[in-house]
Parts: structure tokens; C-alpha cells; sequence
């Protein structure tokens, strides 16, 4: 069975709404809203936070939130879009050979790709302002290495490493200045 997620806005049996989500996920453009967020509610006279989620989708190690999920004042979540679903597998037909898992998951979400990659954004310390033209390097744990300057949004070149994340050293230079000698 599919079921809408829940993004800010979305508004609550209680008459509130959702005010709090995940900004990194979002749906037709408005955050995610996962266990841990908030929502107003005037039947309680409270601000409420989101209990329970889809155990099968985890945003940053969070239930997303999806519609009729509990609220801790007792109330409901409510749809107010239906773009992004969850669906776990309920629709294999009686008859049918059953599916396996891996399968199942390949149909309901996005492809899975083999092709893992990281990429950098250096800012300054104080101001926070990505820093465009910094010298960097890359390097894999295969040894593949990568260097360059940042780009105007002051991020690194993507450094691909293969089928599986990997730890990869990011190793600058302040070359504003001389270099002390190495020893």
C-alpha cells in the first residue's frame, strides 16, 4: 500500500501543521518531516513532536514521517501533497512468482547505480564563504588522485571510488603565503 510523506505545511488532526523538517530531502521543493520534527497543535495547546515514521525509509538516520503517523499529543499527520510514496512490496499478485527483495526494492525506488563518488566544499573559517580557486588534492585509498583549484561555489572536482564508499584524503595548501620547508 502506498503512503504520502509527510513535508512541512502538512497539516495535523488537531488543526496545527508540520513546522519543522530536513532540508537536505525535500519533496516538490518543501523539507521532509521526520520522527523528531515538530508540528503546532491548538486542540492541545502545544507544540508537538513527530513519534513514529516509515522504519524503511531513513533520512540521516531518521523515520521519515508519513501520513497517519503519531504525533506526541496524541493527534495525526494529514497529506497535503502525494508525489513521493513509500511502498513496501504489497503488490505482488496472488499467483505470481514472488519477487526477491533486492527486486522488489529496484522497482519501488530509484535505480541502484555501482558508482560511488565524493566531492568537497572548502569555506573560509570565519566567514563561512566558499572559497573559489583553493588548491586542493584528492587522493583514494587506490591511489587514484585528483587535484586541482575549487570552482567559483568552492568545491573539489568528484573523486569516484568505484562500488562502495571510501574514506578519501583531502589535503589544501594556504598558498597566500611561502610554504615552511618540509622536512
Amino acid at each position: 500500500m502506498a503512503t504520502p510523506y509527510i513535508v512541512v505545511g502538512c497539516p495535523t488532526t488537531g488543526g496545527g501543521q508540520v513546522i519543522s523538517g530536513n532540508s537536505m530531502f525535500q519533496i516538490e521543493g518543501i523539507p521532509i518531516a521526520c520522527v523528531g520534527d515538530k508540528a503546532t497543535c491548538p486542540k492541545h495547546k502545544t507544540v508537538a513532536t513527530i513519534i513514529s515514521g516509515d522504519p524503511h525509509m531513513q533520512i540521516f538516520g531518521k523515520a521519515a514521517a508519513r501520513v497517519n503517523d503519531s504525533l506526541s499529543c496524541g493527534c495525526k499527520l494529514l497529506p497535503k501533497q502525494n508525489l513521493v510514496v513509500q511502498d513496501n512490496g504489497g503488490g505482488v499478485s496472488q499467483g505470481s512468482p514472488a519477487q526477491s527483495s533486492q527486486e522488489q526494492m529496484q522497482d519501488s525506488f530509484v535505480p541502484i547505480t555501482d558508482e560511488h563518488g565524493l566531492k568537497f566544499q572548502i569555506k573560509d573559517q570565519e566567514t563561512g564563504k566558499p572559497l573559489a580557486q583553493q588548491y586542493f588534492k584528492l587522493k583514494s585509498p587506490d591511489a587514484s588522485e585528483i587535484e586541482g583549484f575549487t570552482d567559483k561555489s568552492g568545491y573539489t572536482e568528484l573523486i569516484k571510488t568505484g562500488n562502495a564508499a571510501k574514506e578519501v584524503d583531502l589535503t589544501t595548501f594556504d598558498l597566500s603565503k611561502p610554504m615552511p620547508e618540509w622536512n
